[in-house]
Order: C-alpha cells, then sequence, then structure tokens
C-alpha cells in the first residue's frame, strides 16, 4: 500500500507537472531547460551515501519519515511560486515581451501587447491520437524501454554472472550514471540548435551498440564496461530531456500533459516485462548474453521510427 501511494505522489507531481510547465515557459531554450531539469534528478543520486549513513545510524524508518517531511515542506514551497503558464501574467516563453514601459521607480514594467503565443493552443487530444508522428514517437520509445528497463534491473547481477567483482559493478552503476548525465547537457543543449529528432536517433544509435558492446563483457573483457558506458550511457540520457521538447515541438502544449501522459502509457510498457523477460533467460540459458543481444536488434528499430516521425501536417501544425 505505501509503495503504491509513493509512486502515484510521484507520477502526479514529477515527470509530467514539471515537463509542462517548462514547455510552456520556454520555446527557444526548451531543450537547455528541460536539460537542467533532468540534471536535477541525475545530482539526486549524490544524497544516496547520506541517506545509506543516515540509514545505518537511525534506522530505515526514522530516514524515511525524515524524507517525507523534507519532501512535502520543499513541495509546498516550489509549488507556492511555479505558475502554469507566462501568458496567464503577461509574459511571453522564454521571458520575452514586445513591449516594456518604465515605472516612477525606473524598473521597466513589462506588458504583453500582442497576443499570446499560438503554441499555446496546440494540438488536442484527439487531433493528436489521429497523427502519425503520435504513434510512431510512442513505439519508437517503447523499444527504448524494452532495452533500459532490463539493464537498470540486471546490471549488477550480469556482471557478477561474467565474473566481475561487485565493487567493480558498483563502480559501473556510478559510471553509467555520470555518463547519462553527460548525454543529457550534450544532446539537449543541441536540442535548440539542430533537428531533435536526428539527435534523438543519434541517441538511441549509441544506445543500440552499447547493448550490443554489453553483451560481449566476459572475465577477460572486463575492459569492454569502458565502451559500454561511453556508448549506452549517453544513448540512453540523451532522449531524457529531448523527448518532452520534441512533443511540445509536434504538438505544442495545449494538451501537453495529457498527450505525455498517453505517450508515456504507450511507451513505458516495454519496460514492464524485459526485466522478467531478461531473468527468465538467464534462468533457462545460465547467461544473459543472449537477452542483451535480442535487447539491442528490438531496439534498432527506434531509430527507424524516430526518423519516419516526421512534424504532424500543416493543417494543425503549431510554430
Amino acid at each position: 500500500m505505501a509503495f503504491m501511494i509513493i509512486a502515484m505522489g510521484f507520477s502526479f507531481g514529477s515527470f509530467i507537472v514539471m515537463n509542462t510547465a517548462v514547455a510552456r515557459w520556454f520555446r527557444e531554450k526548451r531543450s537547455r531547460a528541460l536539460t537542467v531539469i533532468y540534471l536535477g534528478f541525475g545530482a539526486s543520486g549524490t544524497l544516496v551515501p547520506l541517506i545509506a549513513l543516515s540509514i545505518e545510524k537511525f534506522g530505515w524508518r526514522e530516514t524515511l519519515v525524515w524524507l517525507a517531511v523534507l519532501l512535502g515542506v520543499a513541495g509546498i514551497i516550489l509549488s507556492s511560486v511555479m505558475r502554469r503558464q507566462p501568458e496567464d501574467y503577461g509574459y511571453l516563453p522564454d521571458g520575452k515581451t514586445t513591449g516594456e514601459t518604465k515605472e516612477s521607480n525606473g524598473f521597466p514594467d513589462r506588458k504583453l501587447t500582442e497576443e499570446p503565443s499560438p503554441e499555446s493552443s496546440g494540438y488536442t487530444v484527439k487531433e493528436a491520437l489521429r497523427t502519425r508522428a503520435f504513434w510512431l514517437l510512442s513505439f519508437a520509445f517503447l523499444f527504448q524501454h524494452i532495452g533500459t528497463s532490463a539493464v537498470m534491473v540486471h546490471i549488477v547481477p550480469y556482471l557478477e554472472s561474467v565474473e566481475v567483482s561487485t565493487t567493480i559493478a558498483a563502480m559501473a552503476v556510478t559510471g553509467m550514471t555520470l555518463c547519462s548525465v553527460i548525454g543529457r547537457l550534450g544532446f539537449g543543449f543541441l536540442g535548440d540548435f539542430t533537428n531533435k529528432r536526428y539527435l534523438v536517433a543519434t541517441a538511441l544509435t549509441l544506445q543500440t551498440i552499447g547493448l550490443f558492446i554489453f553483451s560481449l563483457i566476459s572475465p577477460d573483457k572486463s575492459w569492454l564496461i569502458i565502451l559500454f558506458l561511453l556508448t549506452y550511457a549517453p544513448g540512453y540520457g540523451g532522449p531524457i530531456p529531448l523527448r518532452p521538447a520534441l512533443q511540445a515541438d509536434y504538438f505544442g502544449t495545449k494538451s501537453f500533459g495529457t498527450i505525455m501522459g498517453l505517450m508515456a502509457s504507450v511507451s513505458m510498457a516495454g519496460g514492464l516485462f524485459s526485466p522478467v523477460l531478461a531473468g527468465w533467460m538467464f534462468d533457462v540459458t545460465g547467461s544473459y548474453r543472449q537477452a542483451w543481444q535480442l535487447f539491442s536488434l528490438i531496439t534498432l528499430p527506434s531509430v527507424i521510427l524516430i526518423l519516419l516521425a516526421k512534424p504532424p501536417g500543416s493543417e494543425h501544425k503549431t510554430p
């Protein structure tokens, strides 16, 4: 019951809410803004040693209570300064205004002198569901999540099964996090200057290659872990800020949250069964190698689907 409530709270108040707010407040700098948001998620990993120390000293119950208190207080404070969209307050996305008047105190009084960005009208949910792009993007990320979910669950058991020490396996997890952050930074920054669709395709290609390299790790080829981290992790991290930015470019922000939730419902389905499948394949064959090679092949179609997912037709197209 506790985990179900936590999952509900996480779903209601995290990714979709923050992505929607950022997508509405930023347009030209949207990818970079989303990158900053997702760097916060990556940076949260630095708190794990502190939490572990607290559990060791005070116990897991007391630690969870204090974490709940801190999360509640932070949530109340942050929610009090969050705003739905800039147009409600006379602003344009990216902090732009078309006119400024001087107040008596000498500071500019920012006023909106033109209609809000038409992007806020965007696509309705029904219109988005009728587009080819919606389904191509959804299934592209479905294929991606098949591999990523399995790696997250089985990376340490797999490395230990090929006689990699627990210490090195733990370091590999840390390295994957760091390389993923680098991928988010690099691809997220480029997203404001380059075609996001091509960037996502590049990242997914790296992930596909990385999964295949992952399958080749053996006791005498443990150095392949480094090559795996340099390919798979940036490929996994790169699409994280690009995905919501690409969605906003394609469908606007009017129904951003609902459309994102529907896309996630499709794409996350791939991650539900892949960890179980990987575990079953290990039980049957005694090796994870075939599982990673299978997931590498399954990830490959995501590259093709992304390249085919061109912007929707101009009849509803947002700028």
